[in-house]
């Protein structure tokens, strides 16, 4: 079901014809309710990002680091939350709250992996402010713990 649409550039989730929740990765059954009838449900809107880190590490051989991979969640998609690649703007622009589009981008064994656009430009939406709690980009860096790596490097 997801790779198929993804194929044809829509991206779905599963939601439960039981209570209604909906649940992303697919996994044919529900979070909430544990049923087993799950349904295809399309989501069309923008997304927001509610999760951010900034990749220097290169995965695949023509794959351009830095590059930022975001968390994403849809308001009227409540719980479902996706990861992809961010296109269309800086890494270091990327930022908890912005807006971005749904989009793909070809992947290994010509699957389509999900991506998403930002929405810097165009303005369709403002940026929500950040939740109580979880740290924005220009917050000051926290010091790395003790016996752990810092910097982008692990170095």
């Amino acid at each position: 079901m997801f790779w198929a649409a993804a194929k044809e550039g829509r991206l779905v989730v599963e939601g439960c014809s039981s209570c209604g929740a909906e649940s992303f990765p697919p996994r044919g059954m529900c979070r909430s309710c544990r049923g087993r009838t799950m349904v295809p449900v399309e989501i069309t809107s923008h997304g927001h990002v509610y999760s951010l880190t900034v990749n220097y590490q290169r995965w695949l051989p023509d794959l351009e680091v830095p590059y930022a991979i975001v968390l994403v969640e849809f308001r009227d998609h409540p719980g479902v939350r996706v990861v992809g690649r961010l296109r269309g703007c800086p890494p270091e622009e990327a930022a908890i709250g912005m807006t971005v589009d749904i989009g793909f981008e070809p992947g290994p064994g010509d699957y389509a992996i999900p991506s998403f656009v930002a929405l810097l430009a165009r303005g369709d939406d403002p940026p929500r402010p950040p939740r109580e709690g979880i740290a924005r980009g220009d917050d000051p860096p926290r010091p790395p713990r003790e016996g752990m790596a810092g910097g982008p490097d692990g170095i």
